[in-house]
């Protein structure tokens, strides 16, 4: 079974992550083919707009956690890093079509396009601080960039999930809409986008990335970035990361060290 599946009608172009027996988690085989996708897409002449969904109930659950503490985790977050580089950069507008749920790197996944229609009855979150995750340095640019450094800090620091309707005034979505008409809605607002000018729309995206790359802190304050990349990897080291995994498998809170 393919782990993406693609789909075109016209301009419209859905990339489909197809792991429904694992509510879409991330693997390094499954960042690798969404990378692989949005590498397809970019010589797709008809396309104009780019929908990237899930197969199943759920967006994205976030990262498959054996990739995450097993021998795997060391080469998961580069394959995961290429994957939203490659979404973010795409040339082609994307909108992130997420029900169910969009959470962890569910929810990076879905910041990085360029719009978000999410059902009313999802769940949205970043829960890193309830396993012992550190979020590194490029996707907490991007969360700061999409909704503020004080909603940022909470959906970080908090490990708050949220409702569709919460995540719209929180500035994480774009339209939230019932959960039966999400795929209609979805696909409404990928026709008005690929009926407006090509040249235009591509124009606008590049020249706002363009922006945010001057503003990175990677660029601007090298020893902080170091500092943030030590904090990612002592956390992936943790005892305390183990044991949120082992608390969230056995669904009881966390007893966390420190350490």
């Amino acid at each position: 079974m393919s782990l993406v599946t693609t789909a075109s009608a016209g301009p419209l172009l859905t990339i489909e992550l197809n792991r429904p027996q694992t509510r879409n988690a991330l693997s390094i085989e499954l960042c690798d083919a969404v990378f692989e996708a949005f590498g397809q897409a970019a010589i797709d002449d008809e396309a104009r707009v780019i929908v990237l969904a899930g197969a199943g109930s759920v967006f994205c659950s976030g990262a498959d956690f054996a990739a995450v503490s097993g021998p795997e985790g060391v080469d998961f977050l580069p394959a995961f890093e290429r994957m939203l580089g490659a979404v973010a950069a795409h040339p082609l507008p994307t909108i992130a079509r997420i029900q169910g749920a969009a959470l962890g790197g569910g929810l990076q996944l879905a910041s990085v396009c360029d719009f978000r229609v999410c059902a009313s009855d999802a769940r949205l979150g970043i829960p890193s601080s309830r396993l012992g995750v550190v979020v590194n340095l490029e996707n907490v640019e991007r969360l700061v960039d999409l909704i503020g450094s004080a909603r940022a800090k909470e959906v970080l620091m908090t490990g708050r999930t949220y409702t569709g309707e919460d995540a719209l005034r929180a500035g994480l979505v774009s339209k939230v809409c019932a959960p039966h008409e999400t795929e209609r809605a979805t696909e409404r607002m990928a026709v008005a986008v690929a009926e407006l000018a090509p040249l235009s729309v591509r124009g606008a995206k590049r020249a706002i990335r363009a922006v945010s790359e001057e503003r990175s802190v990677r660029k601007l304050n090298p020893r902080a970035a170091l500092e943030v990349d030590a904090l990612v990897a002592e956390a992936y080291a943790s005892d305390d990361l183990g044991e949120g995994l082992l608390a969230m498998t056995e669904k009881r809170p966390p007893d966390f060290k420190g350490r």
